[in-house]
């Protein structure tokens, strides 16, 4: 008689327990690093929208001889998470001329740190600076952060996101 060689049922489910237990915790992991790396760029694309608006704030100032204006939300409303608007007044009726309007991701935080401290509005005078307003937009997401730090001459440098300090964003 010969004797067949194989694996039991029992040995089967074993193995296929084991590796799906493995797989499980491997996506786990491949879903936190994906979603991570997913916020990291949702902030660097925030961040890059608020500095092209500052850029382009600053150059219309210039170029227009107008003071030009970047403030927190699309209307104004001084709540930098929700977005800017970028507009210069208009010279006879004082109305607002908006060149562009922008909603960050409903995700991200946008705080300032600066001076003055609730500083709803961002002005760049005729010669490029920024009259003496200096400061942080901290943008954070999940437990991200990045800055864009604004100095007085109206120039700004962005930096990496890192991770939160304390979980806190600023």
């Amino acid at each position: 008689m010969s004797r067949q060689h194989g694996f039991s049922l029992l040995e089967l489910l074993c193995v296929l327990a084991i590796l799906s237990i493995l797989a499980h915790m491997g996506s786990l992991h491949f879903l936190h690093v994906s979603q991570q790396a997913q916020d990291q760029n949702t902030l660097k694309t925030e961040m890059k929208r608020l500095a092209d608006a500052l850029t382009q704030a600053r150059q219309l100032a210039v170029l227009s001889g107008q003071t030009s204006f970047v403030c927190g939300g699309i209307r104004c409303v001084g709540d930098w998470s929700l977005g800017f608007m970028l507009y210069q007044l208009e010279s006879r009726t004082g109305a607002k001329n908006a060149f562009r309007q922008i909603a960050f991701d409903p995700s991200v935080t946008v705080l300032w740190h600066g001076f003055p401290i609730k500083k709803q509005q961002i002005e760049f005078l005729p010669n490029g600076l920024s009259g003496y307003q200096n400061g942080t937009f901290s943008f954070c997401l999940g437990t991200w952060q990045a800055d864009l730090v604004l100095n007085q001459s109206g120039r700004f440098y962005l930096s990496d996101p890192q991770p939160m300090v304390g979980g806190q964003c600023g």
